[in-house]
């Protein structure tokens, strides 16, 4: 199987991201916007949605798409903490740790290449630019092994971040932790 690529979205890779996410924009409509916005983008038309997402990646930070053999296959939201206020919100006495770092959360694979690597690309890639940038990159993955963990799988899986290098720094929910690196 050919390697995976993975880049920065922007406006000129938009045409891949709404590939990747499909006519459904990814899960029910969201088009990337439940760490930005919450269960709030239930209650607005999928376009307004889409529209966000594309606004957010003409302005540059909103994540990641992977390909493999030139085909976008896979997208990780990937951008400042800060701008995502609904994480923030929700999860403010939970125990976020201090700092500025780069939020890793939410990632949505084609169904032909889930189990074949990309969410590990996404990863990795967020790690390596995180290091050579100065960046702290922080997740909030699944953790599949807490009895009745959801199983809602978009904010990836923890043992693909740590076999990353990330660091288990604590846990928004006995089933989700939060991960950093370095």
């Amino acid at each position: 199987m050919a390697e995976i690529e993975v880049r920065f979205a922007t406006a000129g890779t938009w045409p891949d991201l709404v590939r990747v996410l499909g006519r459904a924009g990814g899960s029910n409509g969201c088009w990337c916007q439940y760490w930005l916005i919450g269960p709030a983008y239930h209650d607005r038309d999928r376009m307004e949605n889409r529209r966000d997402l594309e606004r957010q990646v003409d302005a540059g930070h909103a994540g990641l798409l992977a390909y493999r053999d030139a085909e976008p296959i896979a997208w990780a939201r990937f951008g400042p903490r800060a701008a995502h206020r609904w994480l923030l919100s929700r999860f403010r006495s939970s125990g976020l740790p201090a700092g500025e770092p780069w939020s890793l959360s939410c990632f949505y694979v084609a169904p032909h290449e889930r189990g074949e690597g990309a969410m590990q690309a996404l990863i990795r890639y967020a790690a390596r630019w995180g290091a050579v940038e100065g960046v702290t990159v922080e997740g909030y993955p699944i953790d599949p092994d807490v009895a009745g963990a959801t199983k809602n799988r978009f904010p990836g899986v923890l043992s693909a971040f740590v076999s990353e290098g990330f660091v288990e720094v604590g846990r928004l929910a006995k089933d989700r932790a939060i991960v950093r690196h370095p």
